[in-house]
């Protein structure tokens, strides 16, 4: 209940209000390729890795390990993307983070971790609410729905990842957690 007082104080002196939106999808390099190249021919956007970095990235399907997870994670390989035709904005450390960026969205890549387990990339938003922010998600979002094959609980499993579904482990958390938690597919 001190929570929800403090929060509404902070409404109160002109803190912006969000809503936040984020899907997760299954997918491999040559998946995510696909949806990354046609979503950057339809969108002028550039991408900054989280954390602190001030370099940008015209087309992230060049990044290294894009595809790869290094940790078996489904965090730790953040991203910002915003339009071409606007600033990113950094904390006092020159850190980048979504809550400075209010026309961005947040991509968690995935991919695969080793040759039979796979982790989710999380697209997500806490500026739904931006019109700019609405526009890339959801652009993104139509793109990923057109290269999956299906939906399970909520993941949406890219082609290629389907095509593997014997070989790999869709692992919802990370692959040193217990497979109970991963999704059946």
């Amino acid at each position: 209940m001190v929570y929800l007082e403090k929060r509404n104080a902070n409404l109160a002196l002109g803190e912006k209000q969000m809503a936040s939106r984020s899907f997760r999808v299954f997918g491999t390099r040559t998946d995510l390729e696909s949806v990354f190249y046609e979503f950057q021919k339809l969108n002028l956007v550039k991408y900054y890795k989280c954390g602190r970095n001030e370099n940008k990235i015209d087309d992230i399907t060049k990044t290294i390990y894009f595809g790869i997870s290094l940790n078996g994670s489904h965090i730790g390989n953040q991203y910002l993307v915003i339009k071409d035709d606007k600033s990113i904005c950094f904390d006092k450390y020159k850190h980048i983070s979504q809550y400075l960026n209010e026309t961005s969205v947040a991509i968690n890549l995935g991919g695969l971790y080793d040759e039979n387990t796979i982790v989710p990339t999380t697209v997500s938003t806490i500026w739904y609410d931006n019109k700019i922010s609405k526009e890339i998600f959801n652009d993104l979002r139509k793109i990923m729905k057109r290269y999956a094959s299906t939906t399970i609980n909520g993941y949406m499993i890219l082609k290629n990842a389907y095509s593997k579904k014997e070989q790999l482990r869709f692992v919802t958390i990370g692959a040193q957690s217990p497979r109970e938690y991963d999704l059946i597919v």
